[in-house]
């Protein structure tokens, strides 16, 4: 078993220019990609396809004929010795071949010797099929293990990114987890920790398209009480466990978790997988942890109406949520007063607004968005850690027919109490911010 494990360091303290060898490692089928285009086809006017294609031919030629020498001859004999040092020339004159290609793809005159060097130091191109050559003509690394940096790619200031799937998702992790599945054997075994985005963030949908090609065992944790990792703040954490390629295999996940310091020995040995279907919010992986959680998003399924469906854009009945995810969630039928430190009224920008036709209709959603139904439903697809206007419009609700069932004057009721109790238990909150300090009116 050949096993790779990527120990590249998390958090913001990275060495930018080192990461570079996980960024733009080249198989040689992405190199003929590269040069030829795509499927259309792309004429080779400079020849760069046929030399790479000669030179990769010599290298197998020399590759397969050192493995014919070992299985006739002992380890130490002269025969091996001179096979293996073609071979290395072999190599090293594709890798060459491949790095003046790269240098011209990023405007390097390879005549220029100082130039090139220079972008050579710089960039440290690093080809896997070079420099694993046996384990990638074999299928690739059976297990890959990691912990990936999470850096915005708009951070990177040193290099371009060219020819991945997942950049659109915007961070650095992602691409390298794509790079991964690359390396990887079809009947491979691979795992992350990452950031919950990779299963909650709608960005991520390039990232979650190529996790989803193969079995699938995820876990999600949240940084409060206690952490995965200590010393960093904000950082909840998906391990994605990933099984060999499988089309319309179904998913396993784990609920989100919060857990305790005292908690940790045992954590993982009580995790509890079930078949998890991603269902009703785009975008996402769903974070379910039992047959029950799976029958609830079933139910809601069958409503087969969102609350986006009652929105009137020109309505007079109007609700507010707060996005922040805390231990509850704000739902108000009045914008909270926030005055800035001039004591000028100002907008909650927290806070986002939704109107209705009718105030039953008001009423009746924001009973609905402060129920612990939604609570579990932000929690199952959400970064739990902001409420989105996806999540609050995918919510499988039918307004209509709540308030005019049985239970629709007594919900009219329920949520005029709330708003009652609520005002009455809140008060003015000075809070202070580098760029100003603001007075909340907020829920106690």
């Amino acid at each position: 078993m050949v096993i790779v494990k990527l120990g590249v360091q998390t958090g913001r303290h990275v060495a930018l220019d080192r990461l570079y060898i996980m960024l733009k490692p080249t198989l040689y089928a992405e190199v003929q990609r590269a040069v030829l285009g795509d499927t259309q086809g792309k004429i080779d006017f400079g020849g760069d396809m046929a030399r790479i294609d000669a030179k990769a031919q010599e290298a197998d030629q020399r590759f397969q004929w050192f493995r014919t020498l070992q299985g006739e001859h002992a380890t130490g004999s002269a025969s091996i010795k001179m096979a293996k040092e073609e071979l290395r020339t072999a190599l090293a004159d594709l890798r060459d071949e491949l790095d003046r290609y790269l240098a011209t793809e990023f405007g390097i005159d390879v005549a220029d010797r100082e130039a090139f060097d220079h972008w050579r130091q710089t960039h440290q191109p690093f080809h896997w099929f070079i420099e694993f050559y046996r384990i990638i003509a074999e299928g690739g690394f059976d297990a890959i293990i990691g912990n990936p940096p999470y850096v915005e790619m708009k951070d990177l200031k040193q290099y371009k990114v060219r020819g991945y799937r997942c950049l659109d998702a915007g961070n650095l992790y992602a691409l390298v987890m794509e790079r991964c599945s690359a390396l990887g054997s079809p009947s491979g075994r691979q795992g992350f920790i990452v950031p919950v985005s990779s299963v909650s963030t709608e960005r991520y949908a390039s990232l979650q398209a190529l996790l989803t090609s193969h079995q699938l065992y995820y876990s999600s944790f949240d940084d409060r009480p206690s952490r995965l990792f200590d010393g960093l703040e904000h950082i909840r954490l998906t391990i994605h466990l990933i099984g060999p390629t499988a089309q319309d295999r179904p998913l396993h996940s784990t609920g989100y978790n919060k857990w305790t310091a005292l908690e940790r020995q045992t954590l993982f040995q009580r995790l509890a997988y079930t078949e998890a279907t991603s269902m009703l919010v785009e975008g996402t992986l769903p974070k379910l942890s039992s047959p029950h959680e799976v029958s609830i998003l079933r139910k809601l399924t069958q409503q087969k109406a969102k609350l986006s469906s009652f929105y009137d854009k020109a309505g007079l009945h109007t609700i507010y949520y707060s996005r922040k995810v805390g231990y509850f969630l704000q739902i108000l039928n009045f914008a909270p007063r926030v005055l800035d430190g001039q004591g000028t009224l100002r907008p909650p920008s927290e806070f986002k607004r939704i109107a209705f036709a009718s105030e039953a209709e008001a009423m009746v959603a924001l009973c609905c968005l402060n129920s612990n139904l939604f609570y579990w439903f932000v929690t199952v697809f959400s970064d739990c850690r902001h409420v989105n206007k996806r999540e609050v419009d995918a919510f499988s609700i039918n307004l209509r027919a709540l308030g005019t069932g049985a239970h629709g004057h007594r919900l009219l009721e329920l949520g005029q109490l709330l708003m009652v109790d609520v005002e009455r238990n809140s008060s003015d909150k000075v809070m202070k911010f580098k760029h100003d300090v603001l007075t909340v009116y907020m829920a106690m």
